[in-house]
């Protein structure tokens, strides 16, 4: 069998080497016509397999690069590049989530109230953490999230508002959950859409 290596978010994997060491893996893919390459160390490393754009940059993951010479490799960038277009779609939802439970805290008419929308804000906060983290894992890049949408100004409508983009965020997560098999992201996203369906619960309650 040629050896080969797999590569992309659905992990590293490494197919007739008799050697691995274990090293930096994070090298940017170089793509300057028909055929795409990556370098590491004194070594050029040739990809088989274009991704769906060949004169686009992207970095190969993983915490091993294979001790073996003339490499031939496998690269599944259309993986990867769907996967990370969702989670910066996640990462907006949560930064746009903080910003507008700080706004429904400071309208909040008991303390009570007031000290469980913080909770639940700790928790987006805990989510935009986990997934600019592994956005940054995958690209090799920080995320400069922005507003996805704007939290309505009234307290009623902000709640109404809140518990139907958790209801919406916990079937966006689980879309995530069931386009990859990163063990990672399948983690994060799992417990995040287990977060929002009880911060649903609670704004519901709210609505009462």
């Amino acid at each position: 069998m040629q050896p080969e290596i797999i590569t992309g978010l659905d992990g590293v994997m490494y197919k007739g080497y008799p050697f691995i060491k274990h090293g930096p893996w994070n090298q940017l893919l170089h793509c300057p016509g028909n055929s795409c390459h990556v370098h590491y160390g004194h070594g050029t490393y040739h990809i088989k397999q274009l991704p769906s754009d060949p004169h686009a940059y992207y970095h190969y993951l993983g915490p091993l690069v294979p001790n073996v010479t003339g490499l031939t490799t496998a690269f599944h960038a259309h993986s990867r590049e769907n996967i990370v277009t969702l989670i910066e779609k996640a990462i907006d939802g949560e930064y746009s989530a903080i910003s507008c439970y700080q706004h429904l805290i400071n309208l909040a008419s008991t303390q009570y109230i007031k000290d469980k929308i913080n909770e639940i804000r700790k928790d987006e906060i805990r989510h935009f953490n986990s997934f600019s983290n592994l956005y940054t894992q995958l690209t090799g890049e920080k995320y400069k999230p922005k507003i996805s949408e704007e939290c309505p100004k009234k307290y009623k409508q902000g709640l109404d508002f809140a518990f139907k983009d958790e209801q919406e965020t916990v079937d966006f997560y689980l879309e995530i959950v069931s386009k990859t098999d990163n063990p990672k992201i399948k983690e994060e996203f799992q417990r995040a859409a287990h977060d929002e369906q009880n911060h649903a619960v609670w704004f519901l309650y709210f609505l009462k």
